[in-house]
């Protein structure tokens, strides 16, 4: 069985971390055991073919020519984020993690922390029903506490639909939405901060975003265009877009505080080190993180 919903980019995403976990221990910026499962049969043949390093390579190298810099950026983002539920767990108290738009997103599976978390994926009915399918037959024994709650955000407003004991005050919640907010328009974003602003003190935020920049200015970025019109043939386009010196107002107005906001250039330097330096392209997707004051 190969997914069904969520698009090309959800798929990319999968693809991107099932290459980077065939990769050598010493090698890899993250284990993904899940993430072949989610694929069609020609992929997860690919994959296979990848746990030998030549060929890896040479599928890393064609990726990169289709799509300059999406791989990179798509892997050392995911170990960005990796990280920073792991400093809001471990370091923060945080106890709760709301993952907006799931999809194919494996974080409840696949990272250990070293208090339990409660997980609370959010996304369409039917794409949960694939997904928890998929899993129970490449996951032996079900050790993760997952509530799924099926929400469409383009139809369903969240403050009237998620479930009321996500709120108690035992909770400390972070909020991860990432990689669907390019699609949106602003006023589901405007409803997803006036449903976070409903949470206490000190509630997380990690969201993806799309360099405005880009939008307006197609040819100032590698690849946005190869890219979006990709995206485009499946339905799939970029519709919200922020300059990055805008959040701090942006959640200020919220009671919020940004605590980071980086490009691909900055994780892939982050993860990457010297290597970095020769990783162009898909530096207009972001990501920023921000704590309710």
């Amino acid at each position: 069985m190969s997914w069904k919903h969520g698009g090309r980019a959800t798929i990319f995403m999968a693809l991107s971390r099932a290459i980077e976990s065939t990769a050598p221990v010493h090698k890899r910026l993250l284990y993904d055991p899940f993430a072949a499962a989610f694929l069609s049969p020609l992929f997860q043949k690919v994959i296979a073919c990848c746990h030998y390093g030549p060929l890896r390579k040479i599928t890393t190298t064609i990726l990169q020519l289709r799509w300059p810099g999406a791989y990179t950026a798509a892997v050392a983002r995911t170990r960005l984020i990796d990280d920073m539920i792991h400093d809001a767990v471990n370091n923060q108290g945080i106890n709760q993690v709301i993952i907006i738009n799931a999809r194919l997103d494996t974080r409840a599976h696949r990272l250990k922390t070293s208090i339990p978390v409660q997980y609370v994926e959010v996304d369409l009915k039917e794409s949960q029903l694939q997904k928890q399918e998929i899993l129970f037959n490449v996951i032996p024994e079900q050790v993760t506490s997952i509530d799924y709650v099926p929400v469409d955000i383009h139809t369903q407003r969240l403050s009237s639909e998620m479930i009321t004991h996500l709120q108690r005050e035992y909770y400390k919640t972070l909020f991860l939405w990432e990689g669907v907010t390019s699609s949106l328009k602003a006023k589901e974003i405007d409803e997803f901060f006036e449903y976070v602003t409903r949470y206490p003190a000190g509630t997380q935020i990690i969201l993806t975003y799309l360099h405005k920049a880009a939008v307006e200015n197609p040819d100032n970025f590698r690849g946005f265009r190869a890219v979006s019109r990709t995206l485009g043939r499946k339905g799939e386009h970029f519709n919200f877009g922020v300059y990055p010196d805008t959040w701090a107002s942006i959640f200020n107005a919220r009671n919020m505080q940004v605590n980071y906001d980086g490009g691909a250039s900055d994780y892939r330097r982050q993860y990457y080190k010297e290597a970095a330096k020769h990783m162009k392209g898909y530096e207009y997707f972001r990501v920023v993180r921000a704590a309710l004051k």
